[in-house]
């Protein structure tokens, strides 16, 4: 028989006594290592050393081992300590979910993201929506689909990278937050919604701690694979998603903002559009779910042990050093440097959240050893491994660092809109000898939400050659009453024009009190500024006359300073060449004994002194400072001023008691205000009795439309004494057309120029020669509406010599009518004005020779 044979059938040879199974594990160890001796533990462990020489080849024994154990339901992981060892463990069984639980988690997230998904889209969105009038369509197609398309896309990478590396992975599970219905439904106030991405959390089931890895490297890239995808996708959709959004939609309600990461910000700044930060108010659902995607991603990439980025932080530094102390105590005070960088400590917002998360993770699981577990972590990384992992961590940590707020509540959506005034420019003289002023004004318009301005300027007077013209620079839909510029400003945008202010007149541009007319949140604003010329001293735009005992003053005041190195005064020169027939010294500059004076600096004011109110001559509006003439506007001839008794005017319709000249013509009347109502929607007075008597008392309704008085009708007008009162007749203009002052004394009327008015101390006459300026100056009408007579009484005035001829018969002012004829006398200047003195009524008569 052939000995092969013979030796084929000798049978096997077999241990006399029965293996355990350690010894089982023992002897599968010694087919690929030789095993030195036991080690003890818990677990199976043996010192072990390669069958080879060659370098590393003891981790190509342990790939060997680990799979031939897999069949054995085991696994060995590779340690060191004088020697190398092999430890086996039991291979975990059971950790997957049931696909049942998976499709539950993912079913119900896609509800909560819907909801979520219409939350960010309910303030703003087209009026054919997204993509679906349907505002729940609109949610699922703009936020839910590509949330969860990336997440799954992302389960699927990860599965696929950890299969390569020998390692089957869970899918991720999205846990749905389901306190987004509560804000869907209206049941909490959107104002509380910190957490409005409708998940909460995007773990993997089976944990990825909780899976065997063969080495550093396969746990590394498996780790990074789902935040790459993350980060990655929610970029491209927050890009899209800008360059969809259209430049303005309406907001309804407070929008929650997606703060993009700062880079990105930069980067759709300068290539999407300038305001795409703006839009973020009403931007496209894709920009939220790019928004969430970045944020989940960078958290994920966080050094927080059982995280994406605990891992990835095993994977670069080895097991012992990243679980040391040193290094979680440096994560956790970088920690708490970014929670006060992003201001957790200053206000409740999701990082609250966030926090609560992280930091019990980092104190129970900080040195934890035992997980994740690496079957070979003395391997470590190649260098080319190291330096792959560290380029994409910093890469996705940088471009994906959220603002400090991720989710902002737009408490500012409904700002008002703020202008600004910039100083106005002294005004230059031009090569065409015009005098120019260029002021820049800018409307800012802080809001959400698209709104309109207008600006004007009115100056104070008119009479003067400053015009006012406007630079809209486009700005030009909308205006004040046909003037200035005007526009619908979109969110975030600033709109700059120019005032023009010009002067083209014969003398030089004295200074000039303006206003701006402001139309901004729904209503007028004044800004009151004023306009000089680039000249060392300048006089106002207007002369005004000062009451005292003894004489009349006529002043003007000046601003400026001596710039002129050569000249150490002031000179100042009124014109004075219509009273050099009259040899009475009439007017003259006030402490001076003619019309010319010299200041060693400038005064403040410059006053005439007048022998009364009426020798001042028009031609004295023309002042001389230094080389520089000006002409200023002169005041009114007599001061406005209302004398009420008590118990106020009574104002019917007869002609002798009606309101009178200046009042009849409408109006508002309004007591004590700063400057006149622009554009206003003021009534009449309401104040009719039980009596049927109508009473406007100024302290209870202090501006009512001056009302027209009907046969059947009679109104009361109180006031105290001392109010102010305007007459604003131009219904876009700050600047009323008349002022007065009420004061205390008999209700009286007066008829002169053929014209009633209830300001009787307003008429005067200048007579030249016994000549009137005007024959009907010489005829007073005094209508007395009470049954009360008024002291009345001549004053003479003036230089000795033929007097004023009357017919006054000496008796005081009666109820009814009294009426007086003057007659000047033939002197070279004569002059009548009225004043109240003590309660009398005087008629002043003066001349001069």
């Amino acid at each position: 028989m052939d000995e092969t044979l013979v030796d084929q059938t000798s049978g096997l040879a077999h241990h006399k006594k029965a293996w355990d199974q350690q010894d089982l594990l023992k002897s599968a160890l010694s087919a690929y290592v030789s095993v030195l001796g036991t080690k003890g533990g818990r677990w199976p462990s043996w010192y072990v050393e390669s069958k080879r020489s060659e370098d590393g080849a003891i981790h190509e024994d342990l790939q060997n081992v680990n799979a031939h154990l897999e069949r054995l339901g085991w696994m060995g992981k590779l340690t060191k300590d004088e020697n190398w060892a092999i430890t086996v463990f039991p291979t975990p069984e059971r950790q997957f979910p049931r696909w049942n639980n998976v499709a539950l988690f993912w079913g119900l997230s896609f509800l909560t993201l819907t909801l979520a998904g219409n939350q960010w889209m309910s303030s703003a969105r087209p009026d054919d929506g997204w993509f679906h009038p349907s505002s729940l369509v609109d949610a699922l197609l703009g936020y839910t689909l590509p949330a969860m398309l990336v997440l799954l896309s992302a389960s699927f990478l990860q599965q696929k990278i950890a299969a390569r590396y020998g390692v089957r992975s869970g899918h991720l599970m999205p846990v749905p937050d389901f306190t987004i219905a509560f804000y869907a439904l209206g049941l909490f106030p959107s104002s509380w919604l910190f957490w409005p991405f409708g998940i909460l959390l995007i773990p993997t089931m089976p944990r990825m701690d909780a899976r065997p890895w063969p080495n550093r490297a396969a746990l590394g890239f498996t780790a990074l694979s789902v935040p790459l995808t993350m980060g990655v996708a929610g970029i491209v959709l927050f890009f899209l998603g800008m360059g969809m959004t259209p430049e303005y939609l309406v907001s309804s309600t407070m929008p929650i903002l997606t703060a993009s990461p700062a880079f990105l910000s930069l980067i759709a700044v300068e290539f999407i559009s300038p305001d795409a930060m703006i839009r973020l108010a009403w931007a496209h659902p894709w920009v939220h779910a790019g928004g969430m995607l970045m944020l989940f991603a960078w958290i994920s990439l966080l050094p927080i042990p059982t995280f994406p980025g605990g891992r990835l932080l095993i994977a670069r530094m080895g097991l012992f050093d990243a679980r040391s102390s040193g290094t979680q105590s440096l994560i956790f005070v970088t920690a708490l440097l970014f929670a006060y960088l992003f201001g957790v400590f200053e206000g409740f917002s999701l990082w609250f959240l966030v926090f609560a998360l992280l930091l019990p993770l980092l104190f129970f699981f900080g040195n934890d050893l035992r997980i994740p577990m690496i079957l070979d972590e003395t391997t470590g990384l190649s260098e080319d491994h190291h330096r792959k992992m560290g380029t994409f961590l910093l890469i996705a940590f940088l471009l994906l660092l959220p603002a400090s707020q991720p989710v902002v509540h737009d408490n500012d959506w409904d700002d008002p809109m703020t202008y600004q005034f910039e100083s106005t420019e002294t005004a230059v003289l031009q090569e065409d000898g015009t005098w120019l002023s260029r002021t820049k004004v800018s409307i800012t318009n802080p809001s959400s939400l698209q709104k309109p301005f207008a600006v004007h300027a009115v100056f104070e007077n008119d009479d003067h050659d400053w015009a006012v013209s406007w630079d809209c620079d486009g700005e030009d839909t909308l205006s004040v009453n046909g003037q200035g510029c005007g526009e619908n400003l979109l969110p975030g945008r600033t709109a700059f024009f120019w005032l023009n202010l010009t002067w083209d007149g014969v003398y030089l541009p004295t200074t000039a009190n303006f206003s701006y007319i402001v139309s901004v949140n729904d209503e007028f604003s004044i800004e009151r500024s004023s306009v000089k010329p680039s000249l060392e001293v300048v006089p106002t735009e207007r002369w005004y006359d000062v009451s005292t005992g003894t004489s009349a003053l006529r002043c003007i005041s000046l601003t400026g300073t001596l710039l002129d190195t050569d000249r150490k005064s002031l000179e100042v020169e009124i014109e004075s060449n219509a009273m050099e027939h009259v040899q009475t010294t009439l007017v003259q500059l006030e402490g001076e004994t003619g019309m010319i004076s010299n200041y060693s600096s400038v005064p403040s004011e410059v006053c005439l002194s007048g022998l009364d109110p009426l020798v001042f001559d028009p031609s004295m509006a023309t002042i001389r400072l230094n080389n520089d003439t000006f002409q200023p506007l002169l005041p009114e001839r007599r001061p406005l001023v209302a004398y009420l008794p008590e118990d106020g005017w009574n104002i019917h319709s007869n002609e002798s008691q009606n309101w009178g000249a200046l009042l009849q013509n409408g109006g508002l009347l309004v007591a004590n205000a700063e400057h006149c109502p622009i554009n206003p929607s003021i009534g009449l007075p309401q104040g009719m009795d039980l009596d049927g008597q109508w009473v406007w008392d100024l302290v209870v309704r202090p501006s009512a439309r001056i009302p027209s008085i009907e046969a059947d009708q009679n109104l009361t007008l109180t006031a105290p004494q001392g109010t102010n009162i305007s007459l604003c007749s131009d219904p876009f203009s700050p600047y009323p057309a008349a002022e007065f002052t009420i004061d205390r004394g008999p209700e009286l009327l007066v008829t002169w120029l053929n014209t009633t008015t209830r300001f009787w101390t307003t008429p005067w006459a200048i007579a030249t020669n016994g000549t009137m300026l005007n024959q009907g100056m010489a005829e007073l009408t005094f209508h007395n509406p009470t049954n009360e007579s008024i002291p009345f009484r001549l004053a003479r005035e003036g230089s000795l010599g033929d007097d004023w001829q009357h017919d006054w018969n000496g008796d005081a002012l009666a109820g009814g009518t009294t009426i007086i004829s003057l007659a000047p006398p033939n002197a070279s200047l004569s002059t009548m004005w009225l004043t109240l003195e003590s309660g009398t009524v005087v008629l002043h008569l003066a001349n001069y020779e």
